[in-house]
């Protein structure tokens, strides 16, 4: 899901610097080339439907202080880790449910405290309940220090915060989960596509 939100941002991207113009249709002889067309049709047709979501959050100006404030008090609850070994364990049983099961996911998110942007460059999105696109992205997974990447991790009891920073981009996105009534919930998504 997050490899096709940035292709989307990037499809966005090319398309208000250049004209749209259709391709003239060909027919195709093999159907290889057939099977690749719907295919590109079919992510397409996805990615069209995620900006129509997004479109209904668009704003034109957006209070950025109020979403890395949530962030800055998250990460002031523990030292940062890298070690996915050290994500405690009833969080690591409940991201996989909230990764990999839609419904699940939309029902540990707490949309009436949840603080959750997508800045696209010159488009920012407010992401609520009637525009969230279900995630896919194994946050978990992607924890951890290499050449390119410092993603890592903050906890305590009752909040987990995540943040995934490209060493020569920056901080593209931020997580934070609070536990409440004793069940994990989102309470925090930044995503910067820019």
């Amino acid at each position: 899901m997050r490899i096709l939100k940035l292709t989307f941002l990037l499809l966005l991207i090319i398309s208000c610097k250049e004209n749209k113009q259709e391709p003239k249709s060909e027919l195709k002889t093999e159907s290889k080339e057939s099977k690749s067309i719907t295919e590109q049709e079919q992510t397409k047709i996805e990615m069209d439907s995620i900006y129509k979501l997004y479109k209904k959050g668009e704003v034109e100006k957006y209070d950025w202080d109020l979403a890395f404030k949530k962030a800055e008090n998250y990460q002031k609850v523990s030292e940062s880790y890298s070690d996915k070994k050290k994500v405690p364990n009833d969080f690591l049983e409940f991201s996989q449910k909230f990764i990999f099961d839609p419904n699940f996911q939309k029902a540990h998110i707490d949309f009436d405290n949840l603080i959750a942007v997508v800045g696209a460059c010159e488009e920012t999105y407010v992401l609520k309940k009637n525009n969230w696109v279900y995630d896919d992205w194994n946050f978990i997974n992607e924890i951890g220090i290499d050449e390119k990447w410092e993603n890592t991790f903050n906890f305590s009891d009752n909040i987990f915060y995540s943040e995934y920073t490209l060493k020569e981009i920056g901080t593209l996105t931020m997580l934070g989960f609070e536990k409440i009534n004793g069940e994990w919930n989102l309470t925090l998504y930044i995503q910067n596509d820019c």
